[in-house]
């Protein structure tokens, strides 16, 4: 988002002109941009952070022989983009390393890269670099001290003018102290970030120039109040978190030190009632498999050969003669990998929820954590409340966005037992599973968690829950539920006033503009198509301005196209690139722009990939 601010400061006869969300230095007819600020040439830029929009913004400003400063952090990336997407291709299944995808489709290496705390010199001004990581693993501030002691330093997207952030996702991150990878690292850099933020605290500048929006000019107050805020959202992440459940207290209580200090005084709820599963449901790994008295099966999930390999056993020890279907729950691979050799080897139909299908269909036309690429053209989706009958069991299905949007359940009753509510991931006898926004676990009444809550609210307490990794069923009373869903929209609030946008949504929906499909393969000289899709999550109706970049060989026919959103819906548009009859046989990126008044103006924010593979 840019905010779009007119401001002239002088220092020490220094005309500093901020261009929107960079700056812009003139002296002795030479040019100093921040983040490639400015509308003309640059001799000298430097960057903050590699994020994509800051680096072509870059890109666009500087000379044939412009010098260019980084941080030593960026390096990696700044001179490796081109390799990175090469390999992202195939990387990007399967994959748990959950970190933004938003970095150059070009390599764009630096002349000087700076390590904390380095001075240097430009027009007689000296400059001191300063890492400031958290929101970026690579995020830096270049401190100016004046002549008459005044002391500004301009940063990266570490915070905005008003002490937010962009968004959360772009905090998740391994906590090695806790033993925990990236996939459950929710605010994982969280502590790097409140670090940063002390140190600028620290240097007790009279102002603070954000990457996006206006200058801080009351520093230790704006700090002071992002810094409260983000350390009662994890306070109140913790409080409710299913990890208590499968890592134990003590992990959990080393996160909440390293953020929360020693005397954190963090623990989870006591743990929901549990007990053992009922004889008809077998736990397999993450498989549940369902067994009627008939002696036929019915699977839920299959992630895993040991799964495939345990359901050969039940046929050939002749406890079960065949099976008769599978329930995909969601679409990480743990619990979707092994689905087409089940269905090939015992011939039974596959079903799910329409936004487990559609992503199982074609994985490759998405970007979500952990998806498999092995598709599955003939899942049948079910709808939202659809009733099946199966055996001496009714079967009905739930469109049931937990752990992540794309995500259903089943609740399985049978005469003279309590009804069984499979839920996937969604929750453990601790709480809630939301550790990795890239799921999107969305905020709206409507959807995500809170749907979810409103589902088990509906429902009888005698309901037993199960999730497909745990060998018990559980249930929370109403007290417990209450508890969970207040501490939630506690969270939706305080997130609120976090993140820098209009719906907090957009702060936590990494894919709120997406591609789709995200990959896709295409021929020299043929012409592809892909959409833009948007997810307005505003409360008021937008008019977005949409603009596709592409390169010298992958073309858009048409760049820049419109479309008008209602508030809390979602919409597209269809762009089509002509693929150039020599354009090389690799993987070729575009990037797409968004700009919605007030308030949104996106560059380069999604992409999407077309892999040339012959002629």
């Amino acid at each position: 988002m840019k905010y779009v601010v007119s401001v002239f400061v002088v220092l020490c006869g220094i005309c500093t002109v901020c261009c929107g969300q960079e700056k812009v230095f003139n002296r002795n007819g030479k040019i100093l941009s921040i983040n490639g600020a400015g509308n003309e040439k640059a001799d000298v830029i430097l960057l903050t952070h590699n994020r994509r929009d800051i680096v072509e913004k870059a890109r666009a400003t500087a000379k044939q022989e412009s010098f260019i400063y980084a941080p030593e952090a960026s390096r990696t990336l700044l001179e490796g983009a081109e390799t990175f997407w090469q390999e992202w291709w195939i990387k990007r299944f399967d994959y748990y390393g959950q970190q933004v995808t938003n970095i150059a489709t070009q390599n764009f290496p630096a002349n000087r890269y700076l390590s904390d705390g380095e001075k240097f010199l430009w027009q007689g001004l000296a400059i001191q670099f300063l890492s400031l990581p958290g929101y970026t693993k690579d995020g830096g501030g270049y401190l100016i001290q004046t002549p008459d002691n005044r002391k500004v330093i301009y940063v990266s997207d570490l915070i905005h003018s008003d002490g937010r952030v962009p968004d959360l996702y772009s905090f998740q991150n391994e906590i090695p102290e806790a033993k925990i990878g990236n996939y459950h690292g929710h605010l994982g850099r969280l502590d790097q970030w409140l670090k940063s933020i002390r140190k600028l605290k620290n240097l007790s500048v009279d102002s603070i120039v954000p990457a996006k929006g206006r200058a801080i000019d009351n520093p230790a107050e704006v700090l002071d109040r992002s810094e409260a805020l983000a350390l009662s959202i994890y306070r109140n992440y913790l409080s409710t978190n299913a990890l208590h459940w499968y890592f134990g207290e003590d992990r959990m209580a080393k996160a909440a030190e390293l953020v929360l200090g020693k005397e954190h005084g963090v623990k989870g709820m006591a743990f929901a009632e549990h007990i053992d599963l009922p004889e008809w449901c077998h736990h397999i790994g993450t498989t549940k498999l369902l067994v009627s008295k008939s002696g036929r099966g019915f699977i839920l999930d299959a992630g895993g050969r040991n799964s495939l390999e345990a359901l050969f056993k039940y046929i050939k020890s002749g406890e079960l003669t065949g099976y008769d279907g599978v329930f995909v729950t969601h679409t990480h691979n743990d619990h979707s990998a092994f689905v087409a050799d089940v269905v090939s080897e015992f011939q039974c139909p596959v079903y799910g929820v329409a936004k487990v299908t559609e992503v199982m269909k074609e994985p490759g036309g998405w970007h979500l954590p952990g998806v498999p690429n092995k598709p599955l053209p003939e899942m049948i989706a079910v709808k939202n409340g659809e009733k099946m009958l199966w055996q001496e069991f009714s079967f009905t299905f739930f469109d049931f966005p937990g752990q992540m949007l794309n995500h259903g359940a089943l609740l399985v009753e049978k005469e003279g037992d309590a009804p069984v509510f499979f839920i996937g991931d969604s929750f453990s006898p601790s709480g809630i599973d939301d550790y990795c926004l890239m799921n999107r676990n969305l905020l709206h009444d409507n959807t995500g968690y809170l749907k979810c809550f409103s589902i088990l609210e509906e429902m009888s307490v005698n309901v037993w829950l199960v999730n497909q990794h745990i060998n018990h069923r559980f249930r929370f009373n109403r007290d417990e539920l209450d508890f969970l869903k207040g501490r939630y929209l506690n969270r939706r609030q305080m997130i609120s006033r976090f993140v820098a946008w209009d719906d907090p949504n957009f702060g936590v929906d990494e894919q709120w503009l997406s591609v789709y499909p995200y990959g896709q393969e295409s021929e020299q000289g043929a012409t592809v198509s892909a959409r833009v899709n948007i997810w307005n999550h505003s409360p008021e109706d937008r008019s977005f301005a949409v603009t596709v970049h592409g390169n010298r060989v992958v073309t858009p026919v048409q760049r820049k196209k419109d479309v008008k959103i209602k508030g809390g819906e979602t919409g597209g548009l269809l762009f089509e690139f002509r693929i150039d009859p020599s354009a090389p046989k690799k993987v070729h990126v575009f990037t797409v722009d968004v700009h919605s008044a007030p308030g949104i103006d996106e560059m380069h924010r999604a992409e999407g990939m077309i892999k040339i593979t012959g002629g």
